[in-house]
């Protein structure tokens, strides 16, 4: 047995699966829940934590991409509006409805009539079409609807529904815990050191260590999974496997900037240049993005340029004159890069966000590119029914069935809307409403756990920061049962408090020295732990060097 380290329920040792995934991400994670469902001996595994690269770091939608419309990519379209109606269904207390505004202008690129027509196709290939249908609005209601937008020859302006994805981080959490719930065994800070074969020479599993312990362990298994994002590529290397040649993934970057709120209704804006950029109402800010620029740098380093922040404002303020739209307000920002497909000759914007399944060395190895966040759910599946077919297993997926709220229980909306009220829990829990709708929020039908634990231990109840709603009994829940090793892991990815106004600057150091004890941190830990977590921070503000 490998040491205990808190934070997780079991230590890193050798073991015999029937798969391995390498990557934490939304599509490793809705992978890893897909086959645990299934009944498959499963481990996940990942260098950082989860969900903390290129998830984290999307422009929280979960859209059908109306923009893949007019690059005829159909069947992708389909697609995620077929899992975005699901995912509302599987997830409610994430998933929102999120009215749009396409305005258009004299000069635009696009017309009233092809935003009419992009509309019904998009309302007509949409399942079930029970939210409120599209509209064209002529421009007087347009700027009735959000006086933000530009009056100067405003033609009108298409209106429709996607969904916002509150945070996708707990979305991605919510898969690996389900993963575990059924059997599947899941490692953050695992680095994948080399990958192992068999005496035939066939792929046989993954030698990784333990970043916490310095311990290396094997895992043996029949079917590797590289889910590893825009590290895709580097895997393959490790693996010395290029059957599809040296590279199948094509690395776009990027950014977003977090602006104060202006608007109620997300903009979807033509930027001069005929990209896509969104204005989009999250939490308090008004969510800029984004570029798309192929890059080649330290992905471990990614961060937004001055330059960029400079290009994207511009044309946000094309849409949306506001004073605000202005570098001196950005408040912070951040940048990723998307794992798409390999193709030659088109511009970065223009590379279908259509995901595939690269199968090589004999199958054992599966790599995934070109992740689409709203279908992770679909991916997993198709991936699913491809290594259950390897591995002679009759197993139906059940991922489009069962919630992602904490309970893995058959959807249903009226119970949903039920559990979604707190009215009841105020008066019986004596915690703010803002705090329940908080936890509501972040642990789904799962929140009930955590007021309980409120009123267990030492000042459960108490609020950890000052500008946010989330109290004591919110870490205790964190490191005990959600795989939670790191200060960034609770503030970034377990809580919202590291992305809210306030970046988490004025608790981090008192959550730090809460979290030492619960953690088994020393007192140089805890400051190392501080010390990282500012330079996260430092990161989002790099723009302005």
């Amino acid at each position: 047995m490998g040491p205990e380290i808190a934070g997780r329920p079991w230590p890193l040792t050798d073991g015999d699966y029937d798969v391995v995934v390498v990557g934490g991400g939304m599509a490793g994670a809705g992978v890893v829940r897909d086959l645990a469902l299934r009944g498959l001996a499963v481990a996940l595994v990942d260098k950082g934590d989860f969900a903390s690269a290129t998830t984290a770091r999307s422009s929280k939608l979960i859209h059908g991409g109306l923009r893949y419309l007019e690059l005829f990519d159909v069947g992708l379209v389909r697609e995620s509006l077929s899992e975005r109606e699901r995912l509302g269904r599987l997830a409610p207390h994430l998933v929102r409805p999120l009215p749009f505004l396409v305005p258009i202008y004299r000069a635009s690129s696009r017309s009233l009539i092809k935003v009419r027509i992009g509309l019904k196709l998009y309302d007509w290939l949409t399942p079930g079409r029970d939210r409120e249908r599209y509209r064209v609005l002529p421009a007087v209601d347009a700027l009735s609807l959000e006086p933000a937008i530009r009056p100067d020859d405003l033609r009108g302006a298409g209106y429709y529904f996607d969904d916002l994805l509150l945070y996708p981080e707990r979305l991605c959490l919510e898969n690996v815990l389900s993963a575990c719930r059924h059997g599947a065994r899941a490692f953050n800070y695992a680095q994948v050191e080399s990958v192992q074969r068999d005496a035939a020479g066939a792929l046989a599993g993954v030698s990784v260590r333990d970043l916490l312990t310095g311990g290396v362990a094997t895992l043996r298994a029949r079917v590797l999974v590289n889910a590893t994002g825009p590290w895709v590529d580097d895997f393959r290397a490790l693996a010395s496997v290029q059957e599809r040649g040296k590279h199948i993934l094509r690395r776009t970057k990027g950014i977003h900037c977090l602006l104060p709120r202006m608007t109620d209704r997300a903009i979807y804006h033509s930027t001069r240049d005929d990209r896509m950029i969104f204005v989009i109402p999250w939490r308090d800010f008004s969510l800029v993005g984004t570029t798309d620029t192929d890059f080649d740098g330290d992905l471990d380093r990614v961060y937004a340029t001055g330059d960029e922040v400079r290009y994207l404002l511009g044309e946000v303020r094309q849409a949306v004159p506001d004073p605000r739209v202005a570098f001196d307000e950005v408040l912070y920002t951040y940048a990723g890069v998307r794992p798409l497909s390999f193709e030659d000759g088109n511009r970065a914007s223009d590379v279908s966000r259509a995901h595939k399944i690269v199968e090589e060395a004999d199958g054992r190895l599966l790599s995934i590119t070109g992740t689409k966040l709203t279908c992770f759910r679909s991916l997993a599946e198709q991936l699913g029914d491809r290594v259950t077919r390897a591995l002679g297993r009759r197993a139906h997926g059940r991922t489009a069935a069962l919630t992602l709220d904490g309970a893995d229980e058959e959807t249903g909306r009226l119970e949903a809307h039920t559990w979604l009220d707190v009215s009841d829990d105020v008066a019986a829990s004596g915690l703010a409403r803002e705090t329940l709708e908080t936890l509501v929020v972040l642990y789904g039908r799962n929140y009930r756990h955590v007021v309980e634990l409120a009123g267990k231990v030492p000042g459960g109840s108490e609020r950890l920061c000052p500008s946010n709603p989330d109290i004591v009994a919110q870490l205790h829940h964190a490191v005990q049962d959600e795989l939670t090793v790191s200060l960034q892991d609770f503030l970034l990815r377990r809580t919202g408090i590291g992305t809210s106004r306030c970046q988490g600057r004025d608790c981090s150091e008192a959550i730090a020295r809460r979290m030492a004890p619960l953690a088994g941190w020393s007192a140089r830990r805890a400051e190392a732990e501080l010390e990282a977590y500012q330079a996260q921070v430092a990161r989002s503000h790099r723009f302005r060097a």
